[in-house]
């Protein structure tokens, strides 16, 4: 340890000990009740595991916007992939189907996934893909709603959710939307703010991708050292312990560990992996493409 940092390190835990003890101090000197420490004092730590940090190297990530980061990514490549067909036209029309409960409490975690095991039933028995994502919105009072995008060929109309008795708990609404992807992040936004969903449910939902499709959305998933070493059809995965091995079964151990850095658990980078090159997105190498045949050029 270098000597600057053993400085910095015991400049800590000092001021943590005058903290303590002005603590101890006031709640001797105070009635049962809030005890207040002294603001300086405060201020003087957070400065020190500020500079922890700076000497270290490390960081701590929002609490929500990495989450939010990762749902947006995967909710608006989702609704891109199911917006046009295998021959890259737009065939399907988009049905929006907004779900609310007649009582904010009413929420119940298999609410959403037997709605949609009658949506699955629905497609089947009329012969068409079951292809949709969902977004879950968390109002300011507390009360949840849900947003389905369901992509359906030209003529086809789905049943009234409530209507069919596929949603006993409130009401719905169906619309056709022209701007799905839009609408979906639009709510998915909202996810930023203070509330929390209630435990056991979920942000979001996708389903209907074909495999090429699935894979690309795992890609997007990875990390940035994998993703410059791997198109979406590499078989790598995660690592028992962290870290992810590759197709070779060589294990890559994680370029971040999660630390206390000071006054705060946040982020160490202690491997750098580098990057080949910067894939800017899901790809696949070239000798993965399909031959030519029949003496096509």
């Amino acid at each position: 340890m270098s000597g600057s940092l053993a400085t910095r390190l015991t400049a800590r835990r000092a001021c943590e000990e005058v903290v303590m003890f002005e603590v101890n101090e006031c709640a001797a000197a105070q009635p049962p009740g809030l005890v207040s420490v002294p603001t300086s004092q405060k201020a003087s730590c957070a400065a020190e595991a500020a500079a922890l940090r700076d000497e270290l190297g490390g960081f701590v990530p929002p609490a929500h916007a990495g989450r939010l980061a990762r749902m947006r990514r995967s909710v608006g490549f989702a609704a891109r992939a199911h917006v046009c067909s295998r021959s890259g036209f737009r065939t399907d029309s988009v049905v929006m189907v907004t779900l609310t409960y007649r009582d904010g409490n009413d929420w119940q975690p298999k609410h959403v996934s037997t709605l949609l095991d009658h949506i699955r039933h629905w497609c089947k028995a009329e012969r068409v893909k079951c292809r949709y994502v969902w977004v879950a919105e968390l109002q300011a009072r507390g009360a949840i709603h849900y947003h389905l995008a369901l992509w359906l060929p030209h003529g086809k109309k789905l049943p009234m959710p409530d209507s069919a008795g596929w949603w006993l708990h409130g009401s719905t609404r169906t619309e056709r939307a022209r701007a799905a992807v839009p609408y979906l992040l639009k709510y998915l936004s909202k996810g930023s703010g203070a509330l929390r969903l209630p435990d056991g449910a979920r942000m979001h939902g996708v389903g209907g991708l074909d495999h090429s499709m699935r894979r690309a959305a795992r890609w997007l998933r990875m990390p940035g050292f994998v993703q410059s070493r791997a198109d979406i059809f590499d078989d790598w995965r995660p690592a028992l312990g962290g870290g992810w091995v590759g197709p070779d079964a060589v294990v890559w151990p994680s370029e971040f560990k999660r630390a206390w850095l000071g006054d705060a658990y946040g982020l160490l980078r202690v491997h750098q992996h580098g990057r080949p090159f910067r894939a800017d997105g899901p790809f696949t190498w070239l000798h993965r493409r399909p031959q030519p045949t029949n003496g096509a050029a």
